[in-house]
């Protein structure tokens, strides 16, 4: 029993040895060797901050697909433009002039400049009951009666156009929202379904919020065993009229996906003028829309403010949220006088950052045309971290593994948790990571891992990625 034990012992010693001594370079071989990524496109870069050593360094320079990582431009970029502080604002105003009856001879306007989160339930506690407060806005001034239109003025972004290469797909789900001058509600709607007990059983529609979108929906969605949403919204023939094919888990008495709201600027005109109606003001105009500048005198009688960005770029990192994205990709090119595209490379160039081979369709990430590299989007992080006027600030609105946004269910009980910050993103055969790790010795490791193609399903790879990211939080340089 006793020379058992001392060679238990030995071999404990010698497993503990050999976890001890595991390199990076023993990471990435066991990587790139796996058979789901036989035929897959991976290009993996990191360095460490503490010693400035490259720790990986594999196809660095080639141009990737990398989903919503792409965030980390934006987010940083309007961080950097505008400052953490700012906040995006929306006017009320009228023109003409209110007579002593409390008439208003003319019309009352929303003057909308980009509010990415407008009446968004992500900041209930900001803005309150933000129609309801307008109203009493309206009243306070002493309007009883619109002798004019209400009209919803976006002209400050013109009308803005759904990206070329978005897929037909994606176009009429919750993500794929270009977004507005005036957004609102993050122009979402919400369709409630109850599910069937069993597989490939039909669905019903039990009700859709807002109840007042007046969408024609022909539901072709089936009960399934999986446990998870494939369902996908599709434009029909008319404006209004939408379809939902796909699946959704079987036995459910309230299951909710959510779609993009259709012109959400008229949306948000429409609800602003019955609220009125109802509030008894008379209005003898309609509901119109501006995409053009308004040559009209107008006098502005109330602000309404945005969160700070530094809020909202929280939000759009942690939930992955892609309206936000894009919004304020249209302030940085407002702000820097060029599209969005020539906006991000010039910046990007300006701080050092080589941008050949940096793709840009979007700002959110989910076109399948965007491309960087994982040399290019690290040594961006790298710059964000050690040189940025606001690195604090943007590190603060990564997910943390095991605890905060898309990375929450990541690492849980392992080194890596809450050692990892970074912005994960993932579409069809493509899943991507950017941001930052300690390892063992606590030396901060900055990092874009991408990978496009694989074989296996999306859940597979993140679990390849996060037994990679367990693996970089052991290793300890000091043992080689």
């Amino acid at each position: 029993m006793k020379k058992i034990g001392i060679l238990l012992l030995f071999v404990l010693i010698a497993a503990f040895a050999y976890s001890q001594s595991t390199t990076y370079d023993d990471l990435l071989d066991n990587f790139v060797s796996k058979t789901e990524l036989k035929n897959a496109s991976i290009g993996l870069y990191a360095e460490n901050l503490n010693t400035g050593k490259i720790v990986f360094n594999y196809n660095s320079n080639v141009s990737l697909v990398p989903a919503s990582v792409f965030k980390i431009l934006p987010t940083s970029i309007a961080l950097e433009l505008f400052g953490p502080e700012h906040k995006f604002k929306t006017e009320l105003a009228y023109s003409g002039s209110i007579a002593s009856d409390g008439t208003l001879n003319g019309n009352l306007y929303i003057i909308g400049y980009g509010d990415p989160c407008l009446g968004s339930s992500n900041y209930t506690n900001h803005y309150g009951d933000l129609i309801s407060d307008w109203v009493n806005k309206v009243k306070s001034i002493g309007i009883k009666k619109i002798n004019g239109d209400i009209i919803a003025d976006a002209s400050y972004f013109d009308r803005i156009n759904i990206p070329d290469t978005w897929i037909w797909e994606d176009l009429a789900n919750y993500y794929g929202n270009p977004g507005s001058s005036l957004n609102y509600m993050d122009n979402l709607y919400y369709v409630h379904f109850q599910t069937g007990n069993s597989d490939r059983s039909p669905t019903k529609i039990t009700k859709i919020e807002p109840n007042d979108l007046n969408l024609n929906i022909d539901n072709k969605v089936l009960s399934s065993s999986t446990t998870w949403d494939e369902s996908f919204i599709f434009f029909g023939d008319g404006k209004n009229d939408r379809i939902i094919r796909g699946t959704l888990p079987w036995k459910k008495g309230d299951f909710s996906i959510k779609g993009s709201i259709p012109d959400p600027e008229t949306y948000l005109c429409n609800v602003f003028s019955n609220t009125l109606k109802t509030a008894g003001i008379l209005i003898s105009g309609d509901c119109k829309i501006a995409f053009d500048v308004v040559d009209e005198n107008r006098k502005v009688f109330h602000t309404a403010y945005s969160p700070e960005l530094l809020k909202i770029t929280e939000t759009t990192n942690l939930k992955s949220f892609n309206l936000y994205a894009e919004m304020l990709s249209f302030h940085i090119a407002k702000k820097i006088g060029k599209p969005y595209k020539e906006a991000v490379l010039s910046h990007l160039y300006s701080k050092g950052i080589d941008t050949d081979g940096l793709n840009i369709e979007d700002a959110c990430g989910l076109s399948h045309f965007n491309s960087i590299t994982p040399k290019q989007m690290t040594q961006w992080l790298k710059y964000l971290r050690e040189k940025s006027p606001y690195k604090d600030e943007f590190f603060s609105t990564l997910p943390v593994a095991g605890t905060s946004g898309t990375l929450s269910r990541y690492c849980i009980g392992t080194k890596a948790q809450k050692r990892l910050h970074a912005k994960s993103g993932s579409m069809t055969r493509v899943r991507a990571y950017g941001g930052y790790i300690l390892n063992s010795d606590g030396d901060e490791i900055v990092f874009c891992f991408i990978a496009n193609n694989y074989s296996c399903n999306n859940y597979g790879m993140r679990q390849i990625f996060e037994s990679l990211f367990i693996k970089i939080a052991e290793i300890s340089e000091k043992q080689y």
